[in-house]
């Protein structure tokens, strides 16, 4: 009796606009030049990566996500977190993207009530988030991505994850960079990171908004200092429409 076998190939989806923004680019944000380099080139790239590193395995037909998600909490597969992790944060991002209008002006009534009360609660005004959001992806120093995640309570956080780090397992977000100095309560962090690794404690966060810092995400149309720049631009382009269905009393149902 013979046995069928059926082979698993990574792509990157298709975004919603990315035909528009790949002969026009992101209005406001980027050239077709960057917006190709940082999505359809590096995505690629990712997934052709993540194909080769999973054929013959368990992960070989898993989504990026759930791969990450299995991957985060063993050393030895951190070839494969890596191609995995990245391709997800990267859509994660490109996703949620839009082309700037006149709506930005009226944020406040686009963004789900639930939502919009809950970032006032949390960070006194949507003013004050987007400062706050934005610089901490200013400051971080080198690679990285910054989220504003949803926990099992619904509380707002803003998670920083440097490098390829994921915003769904605590152990794996790389929050602190052991590349430079860290306090003490770095520190404890850590210590407190192992403890919960231990013991098994599950982590429910649940991103919403996706901040990308990788250079090649802007440095094509902004150079090496137009950081901050790119970011102020970033803002106006979020499509808060995705940002709304991603929160978690959507997900239940």
């Amino acid at each position: 009796m013979s046995r069928l076998f059926t082979r698993g190939i990574h792509l990157a989806p298709r975004l919603a606009l990315e035909k528009s923004f790949s002969q026009n680019g992101i209005k406001g944000l980027m050239s077709p030049e960057q917006f190709r380099l940082g999505w359809i080139e590096y995505q690629d790239f990712l997934t052709k990566q993540l194909s080769m590193k999973t054929v013959d395995t368990t992960y070989e037909n898993r989504s990026p996500m759930a791969i990450a998600m299995s991957c985060s909490k063993k050393n030895q597969e951190a070839d494969i977190f890596h191609y995995a992790s990245q391709a997800h944060n990267n859509h994660l991002f490109y996703q949620q993207l839009k082309n700037k209008d006149d709506s930005i002006n009226n944020i406040e009534n686009i963004i789900k009530p639930q939502l919009l009360n809950n970032i006032k609660n949390t960070f006194i005004s949507l003013e004050n988030f987007k400062n706050t959001i934005l610089g901490e992806a200013d400051i971080l120093s080198g690679n990285g991505w910054i989220f504003l995640i949803e926990n099992e309570n619904k509380e707002l956080k803003i998670v920083k994850c440097n490098n390829d780090g994921t915003p769904y397992f605590y152990g794996k977000n790389q929050s602190i960079d052991l590349n430079t100095t860290f306090d003490y309560q770095e520190y404890a962090n850590i210590e407190k990171y192992g403890e919960k690794i231990k013991n098994g404690v599950k982590d429910y966060s649940l991103p919403l908004l996706c901040i990308n810092v990788w250079e090649h995400s802007y440095l094509l149309d902004y150079g090496v200092s137009g950081k901050g720049e790119y970011l102020e631009n970033l803002w106006d382009c979020i499509d808060w429409k995705v940002i709304n269905s991603r929160v978690f009393s959507n997900m239940e149902s």
